[in-house]
């Protein structure tokens, strides 16, 4: 057991204080708002967030997309317009039926392997990928179980 687990069960100062929880009182929603801004500043270039290339955009879109995703209601209805667009365009390609996991490893191509000059375009991408993860299972699956997982922790909610 650490020193800080037995501070807080020590009747003393740290009483009541959930260690795990490290944001205080905040929702899936509240997370999912702090991503959305810190990812449109990231794009749009910001001297604190720095999100500058295809790499960053692309995993830092991701996790907000799986995050809206666990958010549910509007947050949900953003990310699915989002992917619906890009999905669409794969599904109707005119090169058979991809499957779901096919679009989500073409979605996660197209998010990490072009040479983007702006990174909009991964970070669009990679929402898509998000949304798609989730319905894809599999291997996907296990990326969206691990941020809903951390996000769970951090917001309390497991």
């Amino acid at each position: 057991m650490s020193a800080l687990h037995q501070l807080a069960g020590s009747g003393g100062l740290f009483d009541g204080i959930t260690l795990i929880q490290v944001l205080g009182a905040i929702t899936l929603s509240g997370l999912s708002l702090g991503a959305a801004i810190a990812l449109v500043l990231g794009v749009r270039g910001s001297d604190r967030i720095k999100i500058h290339n295809r790499d960053r955009a692309g995993t830092f879109s991701i996790v907000t997309g799986t995050l809206w995703e666990a958010a549910g209601g509007s947050w949900s209805d953003m990310a699915r317009g989002i992917n619906s667009v890009p999905t669409s365009v794969i599904g109707d390609s005119g090169l058979g039926d991809p499957g779901i996991g096919g679009t989500a490893l073409a979605l996660t191509l197209l998010t990490f392997a072009p040479r983007w000059e702006r990174p909009v375009f991964p970070a669009l991408f990679g929402i898509a990928a998000a949304v798609t993860y989730g319905q894809a299972g599999g291997i996907f699956e296990i990326l969206v179980n691990i941020i809903r997982m951390g996000a769970a922790k951090i917001t309390g909610g497991a």
